[in-house]
């Protein structure tokens, strides 16, 4: 009996951390970390259909297999995680940047002026500083944009900076396009999906997490929007 709880709460412990990454260290678990998490869930199936509890040792031997095979959730059979590869886009004049949903970096391009196609995370001391300057005089939400990333990049880069400026103003009301674009998801995606993409975006960029109240504004912004219509 003592074996049996100690293979349950194993298996519930790695599935728990397999489907709320913002729990693990570092912005991702190792591949092979989730494939020893299927093998350990594979060897739960096993003693499960010993047991004769046939109803729960196919869809565990399945969670199982899809770890080992893809390295992640096995969502083709309703278990939880997000789908890989989306992206979070946030556009100005100056600057598009990009909040990777997988890994939760965030990077952009500059649109304009002297470091036109430059990634930000490129850039030099001294490029930054230019930019800076760039996106203030850009009178939009450039300015606002450009220090989430540094808030994030470079923590201490208002001492360099010697900037105190508040940030700018919201620029106006947000297009339904832009609001998918900032929680990553495709037009006509579910309620469900949109909340989903909401909460975990917020757990990246959380001002109590360390994140930026700008892109947690406009996080909330699309996702009020989205439900909206």
């Amino acid at each position: 009996m003592a074996t049996v709880l100690f293979l349950l709460a194993t298996a519930l412990a790695a599935w728990w951390v397999l489907t709320h990454p913002s729990l693990v260290p570092g912005p991702r678990m190792p591949i092979f970390m989730q494939q020893l998490a299927g093998v350990a869930i594979i060897g739960f199936s096993g003693l499960l259909a010993m047991r004769g509890r046939f109803n729960l040792a196919v869809p565990v031997f399945l969670y199982g297999l899809g770890l080992i095979a893809k390295g992640g959730t096995f969502a083709g059979f309703g278990f939880p995680g997000a789908e890989k590869g989306r992206k979070s886009r946030v556009a100005t004049a100056v600057l598009n940047m990009e909040l990777d949903h997988d890994s939760g970096t965030m990077d952009g391009e500059v649109l304009m002026g002297p470091l036109l196609g430059r990634r930000l995370s490129s850039l030099s001391p001294d490029d930054m500083q230019a930019l800076h300057r760039l996106c203030v005089d850009a009178n939009d939400q450039s300015q606002a944009l450009f220090e989430a990333w540094l808030d994030r990049a470079r923590p201490d880069w208002r001492e360099g900076f010697g900037a105190g400026q508040s940030r700018a103003a919201s620029g106006g009301a947000m297009a339904v396009d832009d609001a998918y674009a900032v929680l990553g998801l495709k037009r006509g995606a579910s309620k469900d999906e949109i909340r989903a993409a909401h909460r975990r975006l917020m757990k990246q960029v959380h001002p109590d997490a360390g994140g930026s109240d700008y892109l947690a504004a406009k996080i909330n912004e699309a996702k009020d929007l989205l439900l909206s219509v």
